[in-house]
């Protein structure tokens, strides 16, 4: 690529997936994060690594890639002076594996999603806030392969997926495009806890609970933080549990491994209940009802997990006491009961569990 002002280097010596991956890196490091401007450059990476000369462009650009490149021109190639400092080969070889490997069956599925109902297609897995996933066979294997509502956001949630790199029990990344705005993960065995009925739910192994805590400690030393939404976690009988979302920690950030460890509650005590209509008569006694038979799954768990923590993680339990001892003395926080007795209603299938809690001190 022939730059004005940059040393003399031979675009031809390097590989359109080099090119492509400096244009990936520039993303990141030379613009604002989350921007329209990084997803525009995300989005045009591939065409980027085509261009010989960003002062002689093709006469067949995009207009808003010529604007892009008009507004960086001069940032990129001051960038690209430092190109042979860029660490970019497991950029260069994603490329190379999504082009072989996934580009075909992804292109596939994007015209199935285009002609109608995409949730109505048997690939479909699921959606979120942040996009919908989809199951993808190559090779006889199946992946999940999930589109973002934005580019910006699959580049965020790529960062923690490389961090998170041979962590059993955790979403493992494969690939991605963000050409085609997708991110393609292993696929991980069992169900979404919150599908779970009361009637058809697993009985959770003690030795899967540890399991599962062990996996956020792993992810906590590697820099990372779950998100404790139950809908993130799956249970398979045998496999255990597998944390689905999980992201970058903020630097100062007050969420750290106590509380995660502690928001595990949320998952291990998740049930697909029957919605009631507040509108109706029986409203309040069918409310009431419901609140026993949650209690009865919330508390004996809460037993459980609490003393899992006590026998096999104290120094983390009291840190959460710790901290949640500081907060209490914070006039502008407000900080429930972990057992919050003034929302559980009386009932004398809770009281032994509620009995057992108040004697291991909650």
């Amino acid at each position: 690529m022939k730059f004005e002002g940059a040393p003399q280097f031979n675009p031809e010596e390097k590989s359109q997936e080099r090119l492509q991956a400096q244009a990936e890196v520039f993303a990141d490091k030379g613009v604002k994060n989350f921007s329209e401007d990084q997803a525009q450059v995300l989005k045009y990476s591939a065409e980027l690594s085509q261009i010989k000369d960003l002062n002689n462009l093709p006469p067949d650009l995009p207009e808003e890639l010529v604007a892009l490149i008009q507004k960086h021109k001069d940032a990129y190639i001051n960038f690209l002076r430092q190109e042979r400092k860029l660490e970019t080969s497991f950029i260069e070889e994603n490329i190379k594996t999504y082009k072989e490997k996934f580009q075909p069956v992804v292109a596939e599925l994007k015209a199935k999603m285009a002609q109608g109902n995409f949730k109505e297609l048997p690939e479909y897995l699921g959606s979120g806030s942040n996009g919908s996933a989809f199951r993808v066979e190559v090779d006889g294997k199946t992946y999940a392969a999930k589109f973002s509502r934005n580019i910006t956001q699959a580049n965020f949630e790529i960062k923690p997926l490389i961090r998170a790199k041979d962590i059993p029990h955790t979403s493992q990344l494969v690939s991605y495009s963000f050409e085609d705005g997708v991110v393609v993960m292993e696929l991980l065995s069992g169900t979404d806890v919150t599908n779970f009925t009361p009637e058809e739910a697993p009985e959770y192994f003690d030795e899967h609970i540890i399991q599962l805590i062990d996996t956020v400690r792993e992810l906590d030393a590697k820099g990372l933080v779950i998100d404790p939404k139950p809908s993130n976690f799956m249970y398979d009988p045998e496999q255990g549990f597998s944390v689905l979302d999980y992201h970058l920690k903020h630097v100062g950030g007050r969420y750290g491994l106590p509380q995660e460890i502690i928001d595990l509650k949320n998952g291990l005590t998740a049930r697909k209940f029957e919605p009631l209509d507040y509108k109706a008569p029986d409203y309040e006694e069918k409310a009431k009802e419901q609140s026993i038979e949650r209690n009865k799954i919330f508390l004996p768990m809460m037993v459980r997990f609490l003393g899992i923590l006590k026998e096999k993680y104290p120094d983390i339990l009291a840190e959460w006491q710790r901290q949640r001892d500081e907060d209490k003395k914070n006039p502008n926080m407000g900080v429930s009961d972990l057992i919050d007795r003034r929302y559980i209603p009386q009932h004398p299938d809770l009281e032994p569990h509620l009995k057992k809690l108040e004697e291991m001190g909650f």
